[in-house]
Order: structure tokens, then C-alpha cells, then sequence
């Protein structure tokens, strides 16, 4: 490796001071920008997404188009007298200003519109698309979230041209996306078509035990080079995949650095006949400072995606060994922290489950007193708390969101927002009570939500808010009644298909369900208003040989700015078997957990997502919530001042959950098996029958279990964990492969 040593310092001079491989100042990565008018892009709707062309290579880039300020209250604090009200920057509902990208070479990447632009001497190409087209590449975002990080460099347009025949190898892969038709405005009812008839494409998300925070010690290892590793599957179908660096990542060495310098490549092996296909596959990236050198910003600005175009091996199913090293002679002195997710869009055949989000639930009424006129006029209602699962399955959100107001001058329309991202203009609609209402139908909602879920998925799932407005004052003290938000959707938390012998050994996660409520007390002797809320996680899952007897997994942690839990939260469990109701029972002993247990992978899970800073934060904090595993009871924690009660009400099972004030933020709550009296291989539906929670009644919900699967389980075809265990590995010895614990792949 001695001789590797001169030719790395040589391209680390390279990449200080070439301005033609970095064309960055001060460390700071560099934006090609244009005006939108003269890009042809003005008045266009805003979600496009964009390739590049970098050494001959198509990748995906990050676009940014000038953003606009709305002001935002959120929906705990909405009829308080005095509410944070925020100013936020969003998508505008059509483009404008400018247009920026990262460098590329002067070549189409792919159909779609190609845009050339002259910047200081140097041409650079960039293809933009719609953003509904390509899961891979992630939707626009407003440039005012990071445009200090970036150095901008503004040019002219030189050339444009539509393309539309396939340039590439890997754009010819692109496909139709294959979805169940759902019919609109009522829950996903789960049975045997979606479980033995599905076909889609699912978007996976997930870490690596050496991308999760992983530390590389450049103190140690002398003149050698230090790595990252680690193996994971995708089937035959998938095409490509993106390794998305966190902010997260970064580089803790002597004198600062701009950059962290990395390596980044992948072997390519056929995983059924063990065939090499691709030694040494370098991924591309959008900062490469040399042939197989990411510069890799420090941190990522709001991440940043190596690509791997996996198109000439689409029709196996391909083993990964992934490779993050920090070459010999690179980095200086001290530690880089490596976190980053593995990104990909897969097709997927056998079974799908759906999931719901509802807040803050029906019925809640948005009245301000007299005194705040000033602070609500012309505000947004945001309601955050809308993460999509990974597994998504690619084009079958949709949205079930109306609201009510009875003054005789309502707006005539409102924008809907998800997080950044505009979903569209929602016109008034009047109705027999001569109130008017706002309903946002779910084709409006789907497009929007399917480019969104990329962006929070590139980094393990992103809580964003929906927002709702402008409303005037006069709006406001007739009242807002949001009487429905609910987005819903199906999901699939893996990749095998049923025959494999996961569906045997594994942690099989099916419905799940994010529920929050919340209320606020005032207490009139001393004014003080004091506020309780829960967001609420509930998982349905399976393991092996009890496959049709699911575990039920309860997560409660405080709404978004409470003080306090709801006292009390209630959930009413009931089955039915091909129509009938069963009667369930609890087979073991519960269990009442917070954070720090050694034994539950991640149970606790925090991503930080700094995508925006200063007074423009959809989410610019920690974010934790539950990575759905089994529960290994013996040495974690149990949650004090929580109590869980269990009732059998007829054939129902109803969970009283007492939280004290005391009671710590998160607590996770093993349910415990819920056997039905049935026969042994009748199939299930599970249902939610009820939530309630500080006066906020849901209910409804339900999961299929079929345990055919179970006795046709006979392919080893992959082994590796479920997206939702939090991290996914492929190990040598199957048998700890079945097991989702950190004592195996913490």
C-alpha cells in the first residue's frame, strides 16, 4: 500500500487546488444557478427533480429553487393567547428566482429537459424531471435552507432542448410503477387480494451496523487506509441504489476540515449462484474531487447521496458488499463519524399491509380568543407528526383531509402543505349547513407525498407537518374546525418474497399506526393554561411459527411542545376470522420499557435532521421514535410512574395505559402475544377497534395475518432483517440472521 500513499497526497493537493474538480471556496460546495424564466421553468410547478451527468456517469442531484415564507401556528398552541408563531420557508406553488444545481458535465443524463449552463468559463448540464418519475432522485427544495452553505455561482443558459429518447443504460431500467387500485376516502381494508395478489414497488430505507454513527480512528491506523463496511441484498428488479449521508456524518480532525475524503465503493455478486458480477464498483457522487474520491461536506447540506447504478445487473438478485474507507495519507489527524442510509426502490410481489396517520382528530376547533387577532391573521395551521413508513409502497398514499369554517367570508381557496413541499390549492366548497368546507382529495395528495417520501427517507424518515391557510382573522373567530387528517397508505417492511424461510425466522412488522391528541387546561385561578398530549405508535407483528398469533407493540411519547402525557390512553383490540369474530387472549406477561435497554435494537431511535436552521425549522432537532423489533424483556428498564392494564370485554382486549406526571417522554410497551380461539391455520384480521386519548376517539384499523405463508416457507432466498428493525445485515450464520437483536448487529 506504500505506493498508494503519494498518488492519494497528490489528489488531496488536487482537491485543495484545483478549482476545475472542486470549484469550492472555503470548503463549501458549489450551486450552478439560473434564472428560472430564462431555464424555462418559471411558473412550473415545483416538484422536479434533477440528474447529472459526472465522468460520464448519470446520478441524481440535489435541486434548489427560491423558496416562500409562510407563517405557521402549531396546532397545540392554536387557541392560545399567545402562540409562536413561525415564519417558514416552503416551496412556492409555482417555480421562481432561481434554479440551482451541482456541477455537472456538459451531457444529457437521461430524458426529460436538458439545461446547459456557462458559469465562469465552464459549462454544466443538468436534465430536470418530474419529480412523480423517478423515485431515486429527490425532490427540489427550497434554497434558503442551506444557500449559506453553498457557494453560488450564477451562469446563463446556453443551451435547452428537450430529450426524449433514453440516453442512458440506466434510465432505460425506469419502469411503470405497479400499484393495487384503492378506492378513495376509506381506510385500506387488508385480505387475501393484497396479500397474495400484490405487486408494487416499496421504498426501502435502511442502516448498516458500520453506517449507524460509526466511528473511523485515523489516529490508529498508521499509513494503512480505514473502512466502513458492510453487506446487504436487493432483488432482481432493483436497479440502483443511493447511499445517503447524514448530518450526522462528520469530520472531528486537527485544523478543521472542509470535507471528509472517502472511498466509496461495492462488490456486485450474484446472490444465487455466488457469481461475481462487479469488483470494485465506484459510486458517484456530486463533490468528487478525483476519480473515486468523494469530498463529502462536513456536515452534509441537508445530505449527501452516492449513487450506484446498478442497471447492467437489474435481473439478479444482487449481494452488496459495501466499502467506506478513508484512503491511506487522507484526513489528518483525529476521527470521521460515518451515518448513512441505504436508499432504494425495489419491486416487491406477495403482500402489503397498509398504515394510517391521523392528527390531531375529529372534531378539533380552531378558535383563538379576541385578544391574539394580530398574531393569527393570515397564518397557517400546522400539524406535524406525518413520517411515511419505509417500505412504502410507491404511489398509494393518499389524503382524507377536510376542514370547516362557518364565516360568511372564507377564502375562496387554501394552499396544503407537506413539510417544504407544496401539494396544491384546495377550493371552498359549500355545504348544506351553509358552512364552507376545504377537502383534500387523495389525487392531490399522491404526487406530492410519493417525491416527499424520498426526501425523508434518504435519511430514515423525516416528521414532517402538514399546513393549512391562509386564514384571516375573521376566519379564525368563527372558528376552524378540522374535522378529518388522516394520511394513509400501504407499506412493506421487506423484500422477500413468501417463500422464503423469513417469513419462518423473522420479525414480520404488518399494520401499523400513528394516532395523536392532545388538550389544554386553563386554570382560572392563577391564568397558567397547561397542555397534555400524546403521539401514539401502535405495530402489529409476527415471529416464526406463531405467525397468524401477532405480538403488539404500544409506543407513547409527548406531542409535539406538551407538558404533560393525556392522563389516560385507551386501546380496544378485536379479530374476526373469514367474517366471524374470535374472542383474543393475552398469552404472556407484559412489558413497560424506556430508553436505555442494552437488549431492544434502536428501540429508542434518534435521527437528526438539521435540513434547515435558524428560525426555519420543520424539523431541525432530534427526532425519536420507536424502530419496531421484538422486545427482549430481561434487562431493559422498566418506564416509571406508567401503569397498563389489560381487560377482557367479551372477545375484545382493551389496554388502559395510566401515565403519572412524572411518567418518562418516550415509553415503550410490550403488548404481549394476542392468541385468537381459532383453528391453528384459519388467516386473521387484527383491528384497532378503538384509541382514545384526551378526549380524541379513533378507531378502525386492521391487519391481515396468513399463516400459508408459514407452511410455504421453504426458499432460503435472502436472509438479512427487516427495514423497521433499524438496521439490516446480511450474517454469515443464518440462525443469528432470524434474531433483530443488538447483541447480534448492534
Amino acid at each position: 500500500m506504500r505506493w498508494l500513499l503519494p498518488l492519494v497526497l497528490l489528489l488531496v493537493a488536487t482537491a485543495t487546488a484545483s478549482a476545475q474538480q472542486q470549484e469550492a471556496s472555503a470548503g463549501r460546495p458549489v450551486l450552478i444557478c439560473v434564472d428560472a424564466g430564462e431555464a424555462g421553468l418559471a411558473g412550473k410547478p415545483p416538484l422536479i427533480a434533477g440528474f447529472v451527468t459526472s465522468r460520464g456517469a448519470r446520478q441524481p442531484a440535489q435541486l434548489y429553487i427560491n423558496g416562500t415564507v409562510i407563517k405557521t401556528v402549531g396546532i397545540w398552541e392554536a387557541n392560545s393567547t399567545k402562540p409562536q408563531v413561525q415564519n417558514l420557508t416552503v416551496l412556492p406553488p409555482v417555480i421562481k428566482g432561481l434554479v440551482c444545481f451541482p456541477p455537472g458535465d456538459p451531457a444529457p443524463a437521461g430524458r426529460g429537459l436538458y439545461i446547459e449552463v456557462e458559469a465562469r468559463g465552464r459549462r454544466h448540464g443538468v436534465t430536470i424531471i418530474n419529480a412523480t418519475e423517478e423515485p431515486a432522485a429527490p425532490p427540489a427544495l427550497p434554497l434558503e435552507y442551506t444557500a449559506n452553505k453553498f457557494k453560488i455561482v450564477k451562469g446563463r443558459v446556453a443551451a435547452r432542448r428537450a430529450i426524449r429518447e433514453v440516453a442512458t443504460r440506466d434510465s432505460a431500467q425506469i419502469q411503470p410503477l405497479i400499484t393495487p387500485q384503492i378506492e378513495p376516502l376509506s381506510l385500506i381494508t387488508p385480505g387475501p387480494d393484497l396479500f397474495e395478489g400484490f405487486s408494487g414497488n416499496i421504498a426501502a430505507s435502511f442502516k448498516l451496523a458500520q453506517t449507524d454513527h460509526y466511528v473511523l480512528d485515523l489516529t490508529q491506523r498508521g499509513t494503512g487506509e480505514v473502512c466502513a463496511r458492510g453487506r446487504f441484498i436487493l432483488p432482481n428488479g432493483t436497479s440502483s441504489f443511493i447511499l445517503s449521508f447524514t448530518q450526522a456524518t462528520r469530520a472531528e480532525v486537527y485544523g478543521d476540515a472542509g470535507c471528509l475524503l472517502l472511498s466509496i465503493k461495492a462488490n456486485i455478486t450474484d446472490a444465487d449462484k455466488g457469481r461475481l458480477l462487479a469488483s470494485n464498483l465506484i459510486l458517484n457522487g456530486s463533490s468528487m474531487v478525483a476519480p473515486g474520491i468523494h469530498c463529502v461536506p462536513n456536515p452534509p447540506r441537508p445530505w449527501y447521496l452516492a449513487y450506484a447504478d446498478l442497471g447492467k445487473w437489474r435481473d439478479w438478485n444482487k449481494r452488496v458488499d459495501l466499502e467506506i474507507c478513508v484512503p491511506a495519507g487522507v484526513g489528518g489527524y483525529g476521527r470521521y463519524y460515518i451515518d448513512a442510509f441505504i436508499y432504494a426502490v425495489v419491486p416487491a410481489k406477495s403482500y402489503a399491509e397498509p398504515f394510517a396517520m391521523e392528527s390531531p382528530g375529529r372534531g378539533t376547533v380552531v378558535r383563538p380568543p379576541p385578544g391574539a387577532s394580530q398574531l393569527y391573521n393570515g397564518t397557517y395551521i400546522a400539524v406535524p407528526g406525518f413520517t411515511p413508513p419505509p417500505g412504502y409502497v410507491w404511489g398509494s398514499a393518499r389524503a382524507n383531509v377536510v376542514l370547516k369554517t362557518c364565516a360568511p367570508d372564507a377564502p375562496s381557496s387554501v394552499n396544503i402543505y407537506w413539510g417544504p413541499f407544496y401539494i396544491g390549492a384546495v377550493t371552498r366548497t359549500q355545504g348544506i349547513d351553509g358552512c364552507w368546507y376545504y377537502v383534500v382529495t387523495p389525487a392531490m395528495f399522491t404526487g406530492a407525498f410519493d417525491t416527499a417520501v424520498a426526501a425523508s427517507l434518504y435519511i430514515g424518515g423525516l416528521i414532517h407537518s402538514i399546513a393549512v391557510g391562509p386564514f384571516t382573522w375573521d376566519v379564525y373567530s368563527s372558528g376552524v374546525t378540522i374535522q378529518q387528517m388522516r394520511i394513509e397508505g400501504l407499506y412493506r417492511p421487506e423484500m422477500n418474497a413468501r417463500s422464503s424461510l423469513a417469513f419462518l425466522q423473522y420479525n414480520m412488522n404488518w399494520g401499523t399506526y400513528t394516532l395523536s391528541g392532545f388538550m389544554s387546561i386553563i386554570d382560572h385561578y392563577s391564568g397558567t393554561t397547561y397542555y397534555y398530549g400524546d403521539k401514539v405508535d401502535l405495530k402489529l407483528y409476527a415471529i416464526g411459527d406463531s405467525y397468524y398469533q401477532p405480538q403488539f407493540a404500544i409506543s407513547i411519547s409527548k406531542y409535539e411542545r406538551m407538558q404533560f402525557h393525556c392522563p389516560t390512553v385507551e386501546i380496544t383490540v378485536e379479530a374476526s376470522s373469514k367474517g366471524a369474530p374470535v374472542a383474543l387472549q393475552l398469552m404472556v406477561s407484559m412489558g413497560t420499557y424506556t430508553e436505555g435497554g442494552n437488549s431492544i435494537v434502536d428501540l429508542l431511535v434518534g435521527f437528526i435532521s438539521n435540513m434547515v436552521d435558524g428560525s426555519i425549522k420543520w424539523a431541525s432537532k432530534a427526532l425519536g421514535y420507536i424502530s419496531w423489533v421484538a422486545f427482549a424483556v430481561d434487562v431493559v428498564r422498566a418506564a416509571s410512574f406508567v401503569g397498563v392494564r389489560v381487560d377482557k370485554i367479551g372477545g375484545d382486549l382493551k389496554y388502559t395505559v395510566s401515565l403519572g406526571s412524572l411518567a418518562p417522554d418516550k415509553i415503550a410497551i410490550d403488548g404481549a402475544t394476542l392468541a385468537p380461539a381459532i383453528e391453528h391455520n384459519a388467516s386473521v384480521t387484527f383491528i384497532i377497534k378503538q384509541v382514545k386519548m384526551c378526549g380524541v376517539v379513533y378507531g378502525g384499523y386492521s391487519a391481515y395475518l396468513d399463516p400459508t405463508v408459514r407452511l410455504i416457507s421453504q426458499s432460503n432466498i435472502h436472509l438479512f432483517r427487516t427495514f423497521t428493525c433499524g438496521k439490516q445485515e446480511i450474517f454469515t450464520n443464518a440462525v443469528y440472521t432470524a434474531h433483530c437483536d443488538s447483541t447480534s448487529y448492534g
